[in-house]
């Protein structure tokens, strides 16, 4: 009933009791009986009509493709969003359009916050197309139920309707931690090569097969992870494949840190748990050389980013790693990391969260 009073006041604020039991089908005296034991999350005023107690955080998305680069931007003025004791809108503008790595930021991040109890409603009311592209990608199916939807959810499922009669797309696969997750990883495997070449062939194999692995062994969250691949064809710029592979775990660095010391005593003593600073540089050291798992050197187990870096090295490829307050990118051209951007101080968000960005030639 809590959630059912809450969705009709934020719709209809300032209402008499029976005017919300009217709206829900419901008895009188039963709805006030609630809302009377609950005025910590339903204020009455003067005039007997009642509101939502808590308020509601607003945060709106621009017209326009969004890209991750931009959609920090605007999560940037709420460093930490699971501190808020409040509920959390997240708006979209006419024509807001995410793309893949954006969404599989939000999508485990709006996830996070409501398994922690936090309300959260994504309003597209402005947007119809975004429902469209968001359902059609699989983004609906692995949402938590307890987010709502804004004008309404879809009641079915383009992704599952129409599941790989599109090549330029691999829908929001879930990755579960008590299975290898084949059928997710070939597909995404065979979406890659059949629209570039052979000679991704194996590449995709192993950044798939590695990254994915690594989610099932090394999560640690009650969230599954999820993967997508998506090809973009933009007009005067390069094709490129955006492939995402998200996890809410613990994340990389904390993994690693659980044995750092013990296993890496060199590494430890070059980046102390002391800071954002010190876990930026033990990612960076983790994602450029690679060769570093949470079961030591002597394993063969462990943090498979080694293959992935080295395989990716040979195309022109952009990788960018998102864990808790900050983003790695790493620029890979003609076999070489060519740059590296860092951004710190990002909204806070759980897991390890990877975009691999091929450049493709005219060729592929």
């Amino acid at each position: 009933m809590r959630d059912l009073i809450f969705d009709v006041l934020s719709k209809t604020p300032s209402l008499l009791g029976r005017e919300i039991a009217k709206k829900l089908g419901m008895e009188k005296r039963e709805v006030n009986s609630f809302l009377n034991k609950n005025r910590d999350e339903f204020h009455q005023d003067e005039n007997y009509r009642w509101n939502n107690f808590q308020k509601e955080t607003e945060i709106t998305f621009p017209s326009g493709w969004v890209n991750a680069l931009q959609y920090e931007s605007v999560l940037a003025e709420h460093p930490n969003l699971f501190e808020l004791n409040v509920s959390i809108r997240f708006i979209f503008e006419t024509n807001t359009k995410f793309l893949l790595e954006t969404i599989a930021r939000f999508l485990a991040l709006t996830n996070q916050l409501a398994q922690r109890g936090i309300r959260i409603t994504i309003d597209l009311t402005s947007c119809a197309d975004s429902i469209g592209y968001l359902n059609r990608v699989g983004f609906f199916d692995l949402l938590l139920n307890n987010i709502r939807i804004l004008p309404v959810k879809p009641v079915s499922s383009l992704a599952v309707e129409y599941k790989g009669n599109n090549l330029s797309l691999v829908e929001f696969g879930s990755i579960s931690p008590n299975s290898k997750n084949k059928p997710l990883i070939l597909s995404l495997h065979s979406s890659f090569v059949n629209k570039t070449s052979n000679d991704y062939d194996l590449v995709a194999l192993t950044v798939f097969s590695e990254f994915i692995g690594n989610v099932s062994e090394h999560s640690e969250s009650n969230l599954d992870g999820f993967a997508a691949l998506q090809i973009y064809n933009p007009f005067h710029k390069r094709r490129h494949i955006q492939t995402v592979i998200s996890d809410s775990g613990l994340g990389v660095v904390k993994t690693l840190r659980e044995t750092l010391e013990k296993n890496y005593p060199e590494l430890y003593s070059k980046f102390p748990d002391d800071g954002e600073h010190s876990d930026i540089g033990l990612a960076f050291e983790v994602f450029s050389k690679g060769g570093i798992t949470r079961h030591g050197k002597p394993s063969d187990r462990g943090l498979g980013f080694k293959s992935s870096r080295e395989q990716a090295a040979k195309f022109d490829a952009n990788l960018s790693i998102r864990l808790d307050t900050f983003n790695i990118q790493l620029i890979y051209r003609d076999g070489l990391l060519s740059d590296y951007n860092i951004s710190k101080g990002l909204t806070l968000m759980q897991g390890t969260h990877i975009c691999f960005d091929f450049l493709l030639t005219d060729s592929d």
